[in-house]
């Protein structure tokens, strides 16, 4: 169900001046959600049926031009989310559009993460973030001009395979991972994205097996290498041998 944006004379509250605010009123699934226009008017001045001011109403042109704007822009945010089909009530559009954010897509905030950090001289962190862009360059196509918020659970679920099916090991995934949630989180705190579909809160980096398996020699394999006795021994090797055997010995 598409949402109804209409503008009301809210006679719930009425100002000192006698006059009431003028509301957005925004339904959507039998739920509302008003919004200030900033502007109030004297309820003899509005039209109550058809919800619009009197022909005699003082600044009628300017009163008509903000009702215009604010509904277009609503209009314009319920179109864009239908088009992504991306689901809102009315108190989210609310929020939606009252909260400040500079959205950046993905590719641009990347960018900015890595000049950023060669700026800063960090450039072991400009490596990593600057490696993770590659990533998802080469998993998208090069086409990475999405928002934040356009990658959910399913999407880390589809890159995620996108690892396995090229054979990727599970600390290299776990790194990807984890530098793609840092960028995210980044991103929520620079305002670039909403944290109201951060999708790491489903999505666990925790389930990659990043154990390192033991390499240690037995005291069996050790005692067998200090023991040997060698056939023609090469004195550098027989000096490197004494010395792993000063080094093991010594560590009792």
């Amino acid at each position: 169900m598409n949402a109804s944006i209409s503008v009301v004379c809210y006679k719930s509250k009425t100002l000192s001046t006698g006059e009431h605010p003028l509301m957005l009123r925004i339904t959507k699934d039998r739920k509302l959600k008003y919004l200030s226009l900033g502007i109030s008017i004297h309820p003899d001045n509005w039209d109550f049926a058809k919800n619009e001011p009197k022909p005699k109403c003082p600044n009628k042109e300017l009163i008509q031009k903000v009702i215009l704007d604010k509904k277009t822009e609503y209009y314009t945010q319920v179109l864009e989310l239908n088009a992504e089909q991306k689901d809102y009530t009315a108190a989210s559009l609310v929020e939606r559009k009252t909260e400040r954010f500079a959205l950046k897509t993905v590719r641009e905030f990347y960018e900015e993460l890595i000049s950023n950090y060669e700026e800063l001289g960090k450039t072991g962190n400009r490596r990593t973030y600057k490696a993770s862009l590659n990533c998802l360059k080469r998993f998208t196509a090069n086409k990475l001009d999405i928002f934040f918020s356009d990658i959910d659970v399913t999407w880390l679920n589809r890159y995620e395979d996108w690892f396995r099916e090229r054979g990727c090991k599970e600390t290299f995934m776990s790194v990807q991972f984890r530098t793609l949630r840092s960028a995210y989180n980044k991103a929520i705190a620079a305002k670039a994205v909403s944290n109201k579909n951060y999708p790491f809160s489903e999505f666990k980096i925790s389930k990659f097996n990043v154990k390192t398996k033991k390499r240690a020699l037995t005291k069996e394999d050790v005692l067998k290498i200090i023991t040997t006795e060698t056939i023609n021994p090469i004195p550098i090797r027989m000096l490197a041998r004494s010395f792993f055997a000063f080094s093991y010995l010594l560590s009792f």
